[in-house]
């Protein structure tokens, strides 16, 4: 099931928790909108120096609730959707972002971390950008910020393959600054948030603007983009079939359709 977001305000950092009763902390329209409004609030509290983002239970985040993402999940379109103020929302979010990441991360679980400024993650953790697989395609800017991330082919494979892959190469294409011990990554995310923290708020947000400035409107037309592509991808009966197929624990077969 999808989850919830608690808030805590400890020393100007933000620490939103991600949360459900089966420790998946999956996605949904409901989840998108909530943290949506807790970016929105943060960028308007000046007690607020730094977010901190991570995950209760098993996973950080196990993208979308496939069972909600047959009920009317962008029916009416990309524009306006949950999906698109958030996306648009990281994209333009000024103060620092900080990352914990453990378990999994998989789908908008990965690809929210590329609007993450600092990542830490736990050396076990497990990353997947199952798109295709799925019968859909990348979303939340992905499809533009992971190539310049990792490279252009080094994307291709994560993308279009789909395959799990760890830390280590999550670090090496760029979705990851730091690989720590299991258990010690909130910790460590913590102690960089509070670094940030610490500092000129002013500078801090003024350089972030700065490393950010040269490719936003790029990032805000990929993500109109991918948001049209997936409004339609999510009527297709490929995704039909990828969710049946996850339900019914089984390989999804794609042969009908070209």
């Amino acid at each position: 099931m999808a989850g919830n977001i608690e808030k805590s305000l400890v020393g100007g950092v933000l620490h939103l928790e991600f949360t459900s009763d089966d420790g998946r902390n999956t996605m949904d329209d409901d989840w998108f909108e909530r943290l949506d409004q807790a970016l929105e609030s943060a960028s308007g509290d000046r007690n607020v120096r730094v977010v901190l983002l991570s995950g209760r239970g098993a996973a950080f985040c196990s993208g979308m609730n496939l069972r909600a993402a047959t009920s009317g999940f962008l029916g009416d379109g990309f524009a306006g959707s949950p999906l698109s103020r958030v996306s648009h929302r990281l994209a333009d979010f000024a103060k620092p972002l900080v990352a914990a990441v453990h378990g999994s991360a998989i789908g908008g679980g990965t690809t929210l971390l590329l609007h993450c400024d600092l990542v830490v993650a736990a050396a076990e953790t497990k990353f997947r950008l199952p798109f295709p697989s799925l019968g859909i395609v990348p979303e939340i800017g992905s499809s533009y910020l992971l190539p310049r991330a990792a490279g252009w082919r080094l994307a291709s494979e994560l993308i279009l393959l789909g395959n799990l892959f760890d830390a280590q190469m999550a670090q090496r294409a760029g979705i990851v600054n730091s690989v720590v011990e299991s258990g010690k990554e909130l910790a460590t995310a913590r102690e960089w948030a509070d670094q940030l923290a610490a500092k000129a708020p002013v500078p801090v947000v003024e350089s972030k603007r700065l490393l950010h400035a040269e490719h936003l409107a790029g990032l805000h037309a990929a993500i109109d983009r991918e948001g049209e592509a997936l409004a339609a991808a999510v009527q297709r009966g490929e995704f039909r079939e990828a969710v049946a197929a996850f339900a019914e624990k089984r390989a999804p077969d794609f042969s009908a359709f070209h």
